[in-house]
């Protein structure tokens, strides 16, 4: 949680949506945002939510809305996180629900984005290895569209190069996730999408990064220009 207000969290993302290709939301931010949509903003609803950050039961993470409500609703498709920890039984179960998920999206004909990542002793793992295995397993299970991690790596050529390595192993658009905001260091920031370009990645699903800035409409647009995108 990082906007406590409700109302000054729609409001830095309508801010920002001008340059946005779409949004992926859980129901009611979503069902709030639709007016403020334009006719080429793609939408995702996020499904499993259960895995709540930092509780006992993360990796349970179950479905609290499903692919036909996201089809009925009239959303371009739906979002589905799995965390891949080799050491947590659940994960089995992740698995198994995602490949229901995957089966149910294309039957209904909607887009599914999913979130494979890796996890292990209660993190998000960032080792390239590691990202690369999470994301053949989704996109090996059929995934259409990921969302991993970026990967750990120097600045510049190291950083090109680990993502190249992850966009090459998977034969789908490959999106990387944004996390949190690291200080107030927006060229920072930048530059690690100039490089998420660079190696080959069709883009960025961020929120925090643009949330949490200060200037929720200047932050995404110099996004958009950093990826190469126009308005």
């Amino acid at each position: 949680m990082t906007i406590e207000s409700y109302a000054d969290y729609l409001a830095a993302l309508r801010l920002a949506l001008p340059w946005a290709d779409g949004i992926l939301a859980t129901a009611q931010p979503l069902a709030d945002l639709a007016p403020s949509l334009g006719p080429g903003h793609e939408t995702y609803l996020s499904i499993n939510r259960t895995g709540l950050a930092g509780s006992a039961f993360e990796l349970d993470d179950r479905l609290v809305a499903s692919v036909a409500r996201a089809a009925s609703d009239g959303w371009t498709g739906v979002k589905h996180m799995v965390r891949i920890d080799l050491g947590d039984p659940h994960t089995a179960g992740a698995l198994e629900l995602l490949g229901r998920v995957l089966e149910d999206a294309a039957a209904a004909g909607i887009a599914a984005m999913i979130e494979s990542v890796p996890w292990r002793e209660g993190h998000m793992g960032h080792d390239v290895g590691d990202i690369v295995r999470a994301a053949v397993i989704a996109h090996d299970m059929g995934a259409p569209l990921l969302k991993v991690p970026v990967p750990d790596a120097a600045a510049g050529t190291a950083r090109v190069d680990a993502v190249a390595r992850v966009v090459a192993s998977v034969g789908v658009p490959v999106l990387f996730l944004g996390g949190p905001r690291r200080g107030t260091a927006r060229d920072a920031v930048l530059a690690e999408m100039r490089d998420i370009v660079d190696g080959g990645g069709a883009g960025v699903a961020v929120g925090r990064l643009v949330l949490e800035d200060p200037d929720p409409a200047g932050m995404a647009q110099a996004l958009a220009a950093a990826l190469g995108a126009t308005a």
